[in-house]
């Protein structure tokens, strides 16, 4: 940290707050408290995956700690994180409350929706009036804070949020790539930003969406799918069987996830047969609602065991590799993931009151959409492929493509076939809209 670009005495000389006190264990709740919901995470963390990801409110004390003096006020401190509260005194009325159960209806003490008292410590921005005093005893804007390692960007995010100047980078292109779309552009561009990128979102799914019809089945109206979830199949080298390969088949971290139906003879089961797989034995799956109701899983150590109840023996994992190099590994649906928007009410003025609802089914006959699916792939594979759309590189052997190598010998390989569809539609687009830019001669 330096004033204009040098070090100043203060930060040489003086000590500063993270030297002498920081409150680790409400720092350490919040941040977990900031990551506990899977779908209430932060924005930044859905832009794109990244491995390691650091908490945002431990980013911020780390930068605020670091440029306030030895002797700040602790309580100023804390509501700058926004931390409005004691979150460690709150997770231990909750362990308790977890704890007291009532005998009659074996439910637990219900502390409400917030036991915190106080929102999320990530979604707190300053004030104009509190930046104005960090200002006057920190120096704040004249601060630069770098970080060569940043990844994913919490460090840098923080320290916009908070007037500081950031620098930031990665040696991978990927985490170079996310600072420059939630650091970069946000700081430059301001509101003008979101507004292109809404031009640009109905832009794009006026022309994407003739193009993904077939490729994605029909849903009730208010039903968004928000995933799709796909097991890579091979075929049991004892029984013949389609073997969807998962280590678990956990969907979530309240006792949902999926039971096995095996479909050992289609010819004589009709009824349960799914379509494409009338010849061959195979499984359906059901949504079950408790761990116990769970099938187990068919891969562990790299080894797979066949699931049906007849055969049941454990294959190694160069039989799986082998049947994925001679291109004899497939893929079977077994989840969708959705949201409802259930109407729970009504307003005095007679507006809905909506409900957001994430739940999870089984496949369904219409799901099977892969003869459209491939047809669309083959249909557009050459224009992709002249136009370096498609990843037919090889996968070079090294220490993070090793895994990936024993499957498959080009990128494009591992690819799911409808992801790859849309994917590479949503390339095209880019494709043509930045041709059309340059026809246009505009920098936009």
């Amino acid at each position: 940290l330096g004033v204009g670009g040098r070090a100043s005495a203060s930060t040489v000389g003086g000590r500063r707050l993270i030297e002498e006190w920081l409150p680790i264990a409400a720092i350490g709740e919040e941040s977990m408290r900031e990551r506990r919901s899977m779908t209430a995470l932060p924005p930044t963390y859905y832009l794109h995956v990244w491995w390691a990801r650091r908490p945002l409110v431990a980013s911020r004390a780390a930068i605020l700690a670091s440029l306030l003096p030895a002797d700040a006020d602790h309580d100023q401190f804390l509501h700058l994180l926004g931390i409005h509260g004691d979150p460690v005194a709150a997770r231990e009325k909750m362990d308790r409350a977890g704890r007291n159960i009532d005998a009659e209806t074996g439910k637990r003490e219900d502390l409400g929706p917030n036991p915190y008292g106080y929102d999320r410590a990530f979604k707190y921005l300053p004030t104009q009036a509190e930046r104005l005093s960090l200002e006057a005893s920190a120096g704040v804007s004249t601060k630069r804070v770098l970080d060569p390692t940043a990844g994913g960007g919490s460090i840098p995010f923080e320290a916009l949020r908070l007037g500081a100047t950031a620098i930031a980078n990665d040696l991978n292109p990927v985490a170079w790539l996310l600072l420059k779309a939630t650091v970069e552009f946000p700081s430059r561009f301001g509101p003008a930003l979101v507004d292109r990128y809404r031009q640009l979102s109905a832009r794009f799914i006026a022309l994407a969406s003739p193009r993904f019809e077939g490729i994605f089945g029909p849903e009730a109206e208010n039903v968004t799918v928000d995933g799709y979830l796909w097991a890579r199949t091979i075929t049991c080298p004892y029984c013949g069987g389609l073997v969807p390969l998962s280590p678990n088949w956990r969907l979530n971290s309240r006792g949902v996830g999926v039971r096995f139906i095996p479909v050992t003879d289609p010819k004589h089961q009709p009824e349960l047969a799914m379509p494409g797989l009338a010849d061959r034995r195979h499984a359906r799956f059901e949504i079950v609602h408790s761990l116990a109701e769970h099938s187990p899983g068919t891969v562990s150590g790299g080894d797979g065991k066949c699931p049906f109840p007849d055969c049941g023996r454990v294959f190694a994992n160069t039989e799986i590799q082998a049947q994925a190099h001679a291109g004899k590994m497939g893929e079977q649906l077994y989840s969708v993931v959705y949201r409802e928007h259930r109407v729970v009410g009504y307003t005095a003025g007679g507006k809905p009151k909506i409900k957001k609802l994430r739940g999870f089914r089984a496949p369904r006959t219409e799901d099977d959409v892969a003869a459209q699916v491939q047809a669309a792939l083959d249909a557009r594979m050459s224009e992709w492929q002249a136009r370096g759309i498609m990843p037919d590189e090889e996968i070079p052997h090294g220490h993070k493509t090793g895994d990936d190598t024993r499957a498959a010998d080009k990128y494009r390989k591992g690819w799911q076939v409808t992801l790859t569809v849309a994917a590479k539609d949503v390339m095209q687009f880019i494709g043509n809209h930045n041709l059309e830019r340059r026809r246009r001669g505009t920098k936009q």
